[in-house]
Order: structure tokens, then sequence, then C-alpha cells
């Protein structure tokens, strides 16, 4: 019979992964990527879809060439085609990225470029309930708006698709311990240099401690109240936005003021962030800040100007702001 774990994944995979899809599974060999392609096997059975393995190896820690041997075996004893490669993050790096951030970056470039080779049209990652919650919070502290706050979502962008998000770190790990199903510890999740580590270690545990043990759970589902709410004026403020600006030559974006100043709060604030996404700047990387500086702008007289993040800057004109590259 089914366990708990196996029939929220069911249901997940029932909505995310048509029948005779080929999947990417992205399996770093950790708890949550193990549990996630024994679960895709068991879907899988009787033909329902073609499974490929996928590894990188971020030569960030001694022992990840052990990592990638111990996928291979585990694709190789369920008879599934593994692709793997090694890419320097530290190399790759950008100057205005942190490691975090570099790590996902090449990551994500190397599934989207496997998944082209190998012909999976979806990419299955293993992203659980608990890295919801700690997603949540983080953006939460930097000053996130609503649609942000609503976390991850199940599907996209793109390929992705996230089935273990409704399953709790705590019941993969209890699903692969019943099993005695093995999985490789990644000690760099220990190192608190890195915020979600903090947040896992040192902000969830208090929570769950001090105030609810199913904290996670409870703010992922507080928070998911939000999403419709959310979308529905993320529409409004996108329908407005697209009435309200224009592309000019050199990379330049024009957007009226009016359409600023004129919207509720709620909507100035999503179509400041739609015009700063369009200028050049990293989504996740604006924060509430950012959108207060453009908002400022609009309000203020023309001819005063602002730095906003990835070298853009944004321009106040008699009727319109011009963001533009500042260099």
């Amino acid at each position: 019979m089914a366990d708990r774990v196996e029939l929220a994944f069911r249901r997940a995979a029932q909505r995310l992964i048509p029948d005779g899809s080929p999947v990417l599974a992205a399996v770093s060999g950790g708890c949550d990527s193990v549990a996630l392609l024994h679960l895709l096997v068991g879907y899988a059975r009787g033909g329902r879809l073609r499974i490929t393995v996928a590894h990188l190896d971020h030569a960030l820690r001694r022992g990840s060439v052990a990592d990638r041997r111990f996928v291979e075996r585990i694709a190789a004893k369920m008879e599934l085609e593994c692709v793997f490669d090694r890419r320097p993050v530290a190399k790759l790096r950008r100057k205005d990225e942190s490691p975090e951030e570099a790590a996902r970056r090449v990551r994500r470039a190397f599934l989207v470029e496997t998944s082209r080779l190998t012909g999976a049209g979806l990419i299955a990652t293993g992203h659980h309930l608990d890295d919801q919650a700690e997603t949540i919070l983080m953006r939460l502290a930097r000053g996130a708006g609503p649609s942000s706050l609503a976390g991850m979502a199940e599907s996209g962008p793109g390929p992705f698709v996230r089935p273990l998000l409704g399953i709790e770190r705590s019941e993969l790990r209890n699903y692969l311990a019943r099993r005695g199903l093995p999985f490789r510890e990644d000690p760099t999740n220990r190192d608190l240099s890195f915020d979600r580590n903090r947040v896992r270690r040192l902000v969830l545990p208090v929570l769950a401690e001090a105030v609810n043990p199913r904290a996670a759970r409870r703010l992922v589902d507080s928070v998911g109240r939000l999403r419709e709410d959310a979308a529905h004026l993320d529409d409004v403020a996108d329908a407005l936005y697209r009435r309200g600006k224009r592309r000019l030559p050199e990379g330049r974006l024009r957007v009226s003021v009016r359409t600023l100043t004129e919207a509720p709060a709620p909507l100035a604030r999503r179509i400041a962030r739609l015009a700063l996404a369009d200028a050049g700047s990293d989504p996740r990387r604006i924060v509430a800040r950012h959108v207060a500086a453009v908002l400022r702008l609009a309000d203020g007289p023309p001819g005063k100007s602002v730095d906003l993040p990835h070298r853009i800057r944004a321009t106040r004109r008699p009727r319109s702001i011009i963001f533009e590259p500042s260099g």
C-alpha cells in the first residue's frame, strides 16, 4: 500500500507531468533528490515516463567526485541514462553574484542544456516544503512583495517542475530510511556562511520549538493563500504597465509617470517592479528600496536621477521616467 509521501507525490505528478513525458531528474545525491528519483521511478512503472538522470559537479568541495559516482551507480541500478558534467562555479561566478546565486545560475544552465540534448520536456527538481519555507523567510527579510512571498511555484519558469513542494524534509528522510535507501550528506549544508543554511539551521528550528512544531508547513500554507490575490493584482498591473511603457533605441525604456502616480499603491509597486525587470534588473534581486526609489522619482520633479541594480539609471522627465544603462 502506498504511504503518505507516495500519495502526495502521485497527486503532484498527475498535475505536473503528463503520462509519457520525457523527464530530466536533477539528482545531486542528497536526500531530497534521491527521494525524488525513487518516487519518479515508482510513478513511472508501466511506461508512464521516460526518465534521464542529470548530475552537476560544482567543483566547490572535496568529495564531489564521489557524489557523481554515487549518482551514476543509482542510475545504473535503475537502468537509467545518466548525464553529468563538472563546471567550476568559483571560476564562473560573476562579480555581482553571491556564491549561492552563481551555483543556482550554473546549475540551471546545465539542466536546461541537458534537457535539450536529451529531449526531456520537463526538468524535475527536489525542492520540498522546507525549501519553500526558507525561501519565503529570506524573501520576507529582504523586503519582497506579496507576489515573491508566495514562494516557488510547482511549475515554471520554463521546463522546471517541483513535485515535492508539498512534502516536508523529515518525511523524505523517513521515506528513504524505511526502505533502506542510501544518500549522500553534503557538508556545505552545515556552513553558516550561506544565507539559506542560517535560516535552515538557526531560524526555522527556533520557530518550530517556540511557536509551532509544524511552523514550516503553517508558514507555507498561510503565505500560499496570498497567491490568488497576488496573481490577480499582478495581472492588472501588467496590463497597466504595457499601456504605459515604450521601448526606445539603445536599450532604453520609457514609462509614463501617470502610470505610476495614478495607480493605487499595490499596483504602483508592481508596475515599478515590472519596469525594473524590463530594464534589465534581475527580478530576484529587486527589493523594496529599489521599488521605493522609482516611486519617489515619479512623485518628484523632472531632472532627478537614481542608480538602480545591474547598472541601470532611471531619470525623471516631464511626463515619463527613462530607464537606461548607466555604464
